[in-house]
């Protein structure tokens, strides 16, 4: 059988249209294989960008105290995120239409968690939630590599330490110092990576070491920074906390919820129904 398998692929390939069909599909497949790829890059960095977002707008909104633009700050922070990152693809590729309420999503491929949505739903969100557990090394190394710019340009690549282009004290204090320690987008961050996992880690069990591999990276960067980077962080009362704390008490029921939904595809319990 694995010769007339190998005899009739070669004849496919020495075919002009068999090499046409050959060459056509495996540029579809590679193109498939880039933009899946390239997707869990894209919403990393679309999380970026709308956390700067939020921090502006809540800073723009403004807040009696220092206190309540945090807590604000990550809450919109991370529901923004948690939506992108989690619910963004489901809801594109869902299609409802043979449940009792579509919600209107009748425009997607995907009615349930079978084996189409965790190839390719599934691995873009594992592949997403990887690159989130390095990002904090890259985003550390990134912004210590434009700081580090910005002092040799002030120097002009001169070993002189008294050498500067500033004309204040205040100038020269931003150049050189650490960067300004932020705690609400490091919670957000954490409850982003948390709920995530809950939501879709009972099919996709490998999310639970993903997710503590990037706590601890988070940990190790943020300590790190705080002893060699950051400025004398601000007084931080126990609000803050006791507010991320108290959005915690949610996960386990969108893991039970989530959870029960994947459940009930058999699918996931027995090989028969592949």
């Amino acid at each position: 059988m694995t010769a007339n398998y190998e005899k009739a692929m070669s004849q496919s390939y020495g075919h002009p249209k068999g090499a046409l069909i050959c060459s056509e599909f495996s540029e579809i497949q590679t193109t498939v294989f880039l933009w899946l790829n390239s997707l869990k890059y894209f919403i990393t960095g679309v999380n970026f960008i709308l956390r700067t977002v939020c921090i502006l707008l809540v800073a723009w909104i403004g807040y009696p105290t220092e206190t309540e633009k945090l807590l604000m700050t990550t809450k919109v922070t991370f529901f923004v995120q948690y939506f992108n990152t989690a619910f963004l693809l489901l809801l594109v590729n869902a299609d409802l239409g043979e449940q009792p309420i579509s919600f209107g999503l009748t425009g997607g491929i995907e009615s349930d968690f079978d084996k189409s949505w965790f190839k390719v739903i599934g691995n873009t969100i594992t592949g997403t939630m990887i690159f989130s557990a390095v990002f904090p090394m890259m985003e550390a190394f990134g912004f210590f590599g434009l700081r580090l710019l910005f002092r040799i340009m002030d120097k002009g690549c001169s070993s002189d330490p008294y050498k500067t282009k500033k004309t204040s004290i205040q100038a020269y204090i931003n150049t050189y110092s650490g960067p300004l320690y932020l705690m609400h987008f490091k919670y957000s961050a954490l409850l982003n990576i948390i709920f995530v996992t809950m939501t879709y880690g009972y099919g996709i069990p490998i999310l639970f070491p993903i997710a503590a591999f990037g706590i601890l990276v988070l940990y190790l960067v943020e300590k790190t920074m705080l002893y060699y980077a950051y400025r004398l962080p601000p007084m931080y009362d126990e609000r803050l906390s006791q507010s991320v704390i108290g959005m915690l008490n949610y996960a386990p029921l969108i893991f039970l919820g989530f959870g029960y939904w994947m459940a009930s595809n058999k699918q996931m319990l027995s090989n028969e129904h592949l």
